[in-house]
């Protein structure tokens, strides 16, 4: 990983572990969240504290199916039905998709989830109305209000605002989940990095992933001029990318060239094909761009130099994983050793520890950490340098910090090692005392 420098590393001294989907991401502590596409199997919108509002958008969406007349149905109206629920409160309403449609319909349902308004939506077919209600009901009676810090350890989808169990007792598995998330640096405005995460296509093409429609424009722009000023865009680097258990990627991290019309921007871009049905291992696209501005890239100058948006890049993105649950844990324990994971393998911070042994980090120089495996990687524990009044006083600043951990060693312990208390399974945290440095006298 490229190294931080000093205004990057304060932005990484405080983060934040974000749950989307099955998956953790750790961010600066000071990032925004925005959500984008949600489809677990179904679209699910949470208000908090909007049921006021919801209410208004089920009065107007009746209205307007009301309103309207099916050419193909002899002119009746596009709405067909209102199913009232108890539990949770709410309407399921169903209609046409439109005034042409014949199998086409479009069923939504509002909810009340204590003071928080729900709208589930879907356009299923005439055919899957009845399954289409039954999924609807199911995600209404499963779903819950998620507070902003908790990580759920239960196996489900997190969404915005909101936690959606599996339903365990269901038959149909691996169902189509879609998940987009982006987030906003504080410190560097005109940096975005997005995720999305979707089913694997069982029917993959090499023209579906990054690195064949990048050779493809650069054949197309070489064939129309050899000069073509996209043809001078600098790559920092480019090639193969694996995270964690997400193998078969691929990623480039370009620099733009000057442009009369927009400044120069990073673009940096990874995708994975996934595995096909296994929704711990989907399809996955990742971005970011620099000098962003009013959701257009280009509008303003990168904030952040080369060096620094890799490292921005790197440590984010390494630190994506699958959300360890309970359900997760118990398959674990009951499975038998697999073999030993390679020296040099990596595991960042949050992460289940994938081998038993010793682990270094570049945050953490000349010492290694023995953690055991099925354990939660630990935070980087370092200290700052003190301010006026510690120094008097004997203080020290400490941090605990994100990082990638190395696999350096199995039973004997490397020079300058220490023991790890591990990090609970279940996701609390703790810290050792003796990782923090005696006060300093005199």
């Amino acid at each position: 990983m490229t190294k931080l420098t000093p205004r990057v590393q304060t932005m990484f001294e405080k983060t934040k572990t974000v749950c989307f989907g099955r998956f953790l991401v750790d961010v600066p502590a000071s990032a925004t969240v925005a959500w984008g596409e949600v489809d677990v199997p179904l679209g699910i919108s949470v208000y908090p504290n909007g049921v006021a509002e919801v209410s208004e958008i089920e009065k107007n969406f009746i209205d307007k199916l009301k309103s309207e007349k099916n050419i193909n149905r002899n002119h009746v109206p596009l709405l067909i039905a209102i199913e009232e629920m108890n539990n949770p409160e709410g309407k399921i309403i169903i209609g046409y998709e439109d005034f042409e449609s014949i199998d086409d319909l479009k069923i939504n349902g509002y909810f009340r989830m204590n003071n928080d308004g729900v709208i589930i939506d879907s356009r299923p077919l005439q055919d899957d109305k009845d399954k289409t209600i039954a999924d609807i009901k199911s995600i209404a009676r499963r779903l819950r209000r998620l507070p902003e810090n908790e990580i759920p350890t239960e196996p489900g989808n997190c969404i915005e605002y909101a936690f959606l169990p599996d339903d365990l007792e269901s038959k149909e598995k691996n169902q189509g989940e879609l998940i987009r998330v982006g987030f906003r640096l504080k410190e560097f405005p005109d940096t975005h990095l997005s995720i999305f995460v979707g089913p694997s296509n069982p029917h993959y093409e090499d023209s579906d992933s990054l690195k064949w429609q990048l050779e493809r424009l650069e054949k197309r722009l070489k064939a129309e001029d050899p000069n073509h000023p996209n043809l001078k865009t600098r790559y920092l680097r480019r090639g193969d990318r694996q995270i964690h258990d997400w193998v078969g990627g691929f990623e480039a991290l370009s620099h733009t060239p000057d442009q009369p019309e927009a400044h120069p921007i990073h673009d940096f871009g990874m995708d994975f094909r996934g595995v096909p049905y296994d929704p711990y291992k989907p399809y996955a696209d990742i971005r970011m761009q620099t000098g962003v501005a009013d959701n257009v890239a280009g509008a303003t100058k990168a904030s952040l130099t080369d060096e620094e948006a890799i490292a921005v890049w790197d440590r984010i993105t390494s630190t994506i994983r699958v959300r360890p649950t309970s359900a997760a844990r118990a398959k674990d324990a009951e499975a038998e050793p697999g073999p030993r994971r390679p020296l040099g393998e990596l595991a960042a911070t949050g992460r289940t520890c994938p081998q038993t042994g010793w682990w270094t980090s570049d945050d953490v120089k000349g010492e290694s950490q023995h953690v055991k495996a099925g354990a939660i990687m630990p935070h980087a524990i370092t200290s700052g340098e003190p301010s006026l009044w510690q120094k008097f006083t004997g203080g020290r600043p400490i941090y605990r910090t994100a990082t990638m951990w190395k696999l350096v060693g199995y039973d004997n312990a490397p020079a300058h090692a220490k023991i790890a208390t591990q990090t609970p399974a279940d996701g609390t945290t703790g810290e050792r005392k003796e990782d923090t440095p005696p006060p300093q006298k005199g």
